[in-house]
């Protein structure tokens, strides 16, 4: 529809005459004919007259089909999401460039676009993020939706990171607000419903994670003279207790998502267990690590959690890496490190290598 026959039809439904139409604007009826017939158009600096006179975006007075750029904008967005979860980053950032050009002034693809050119720049170990740069910094700069420039500020704070800007990358981070000001913090208390329940359930999955990685990121955190603040006895038995927290969360053993940091801290006590020669302490570390790898690699993405603290929440699935799994990983390192070489000549090696050799996909 044309902008005139959109005048002719928004003047209409207001019961407006081309009369008065016209002198509110300060010009002729005839003006406003012309328009109408679509034989001229508004001078551009009459667009926030009209507007404001039929109580209408400027979208709707162009013509503009919001709703179906909407449409199309989201299916771009989960095109993208596809190739994301697939591991093909170059292919989400083709759909997001190809989205970026169609809707430029769309800050949701912005976002997602820089965050996509993260990925493929961090594993091509490209150094110049300013591309990533001028997407972040343009929605923090024009868009008003919180969440958005929030995304938009996480992944210029991990750009800064990539690109060695430690400065900016603090500087940012000080910017972001603290966890008790999240909206998460804020309805704990007030979610009901099965809308609250499923509220708390993802926020607690979001706990669980963030206390996990926080004892580990303690076991290893070191003081301002470079020295590691725990033992190494405390660093195994903060490690444990990641691993015995985990199963405490999911006594049905619905670990799921969570199985990848349980079998990352079995591979802390393998190492450990290699240094010391201690065998039969690896070789437990080592069969404990497969169940969760294997797990890991095995379980459905849509499947509810069935232990208590997260009963009926679906966590949903994980990023697959060129097409590999843990198990695959796992299966390489014994079979090509040397430093498990006396472990070849056990029985248990074989019955290992051919539990994770069933469930393994090579890349």
């Amino acid at each position: 529809m044309s902008i005139g026959s959109t005048i002719k039809r928004l003047r209409r439904e207001q019961n407006i005459t081309q009369e008065q139409l016209a002198e509110y604007l300060g010009i002729t009826s005839r003006a406003i004919s012309q328009w109408e017939c679509d034989r001229t158009a508004p001078d551009i600096s009459q667009i926030p007259a009209l507007c404001h006179i039929f109580d209408v975006s400027s979208d709707v007075l162009l013509g503009i089909d919001i709703e179906k750029s909407n449409e199309e904008i989201q299916n771009y967005l989960n095109k993208a999401h596809e190739k994301e979860w697939a591991g093909d980053f170059e292919g989400e950032t083709e759909i997001l460039r190809e989205a970026n050009k169609k809707f430029p002034r769309d800050y949701k693809i912005m976002e997602r676009l820089a965050n996509s050119l993260v990925c493929v720049y961090s594993r091509r170990d490209i150094q110049n993020y300013d591309e990533v740069f001028d997407l972040c910094n343009r929605v923090l700069a024009e868009c008003t939706d919180s969440i958005t420039r929030c995304k938009a500020m996480r992944t210029l704070g991990i750009a800064y990171g990539y690109a060695g800007k430690e400065e900016e990358e603090l500087k940012l981070a000080e910017q972001m607000p603290r966890s008790q000001f999240s909206h998460e913090a804020y309805m704990v208390y007030r979610w009901s419903g099965n809308e609250g329940l499923a509220e708390r359930q993802k926020y607690m999955s979001f706990l669980i994670y963030q206390l996990i990685s926080m004892i580990a990121c303690l076991g290893r955190h070191r003081d301002d003279d470079g020295k590691m603040v725990c033992s190494w006895e405390e660093r195994r038995a903060l490690r444990k207790f990641e691993i015995d927290l985990i199963e405490t969360f999911f006594p049905d053993g619905d670990y799921h998502f969570f199985a990848q940091y349980a079998e990352m801290t079995c591979k802390f006590f393998v190492t450990g267990a290699l240094k010391t020669n201690d065998y039969e302490d690896l070789w437990y570390w080592l069969n404990k690590g497969a169940d969760y790898a294997i797990h890991f690699d095995t379980y459905d993405f849509d499947a509810p959690h069935t232990s208590p603290i997260l009963r009926g929440y679906v966590g949903g699935g994980w990023i697959m890496e060129a097409n590999g799994n843990h198990s695959q990983s796992m299966l390489e390192w014994l079979t090509t490190n040397e430093e498990v070489a006396p472990l070849r000549s056990d029985a248990r090696y074989g019955a290992l290598v051919e539990r994770l050799a069933k469930v393994a996909k090579k890349p």
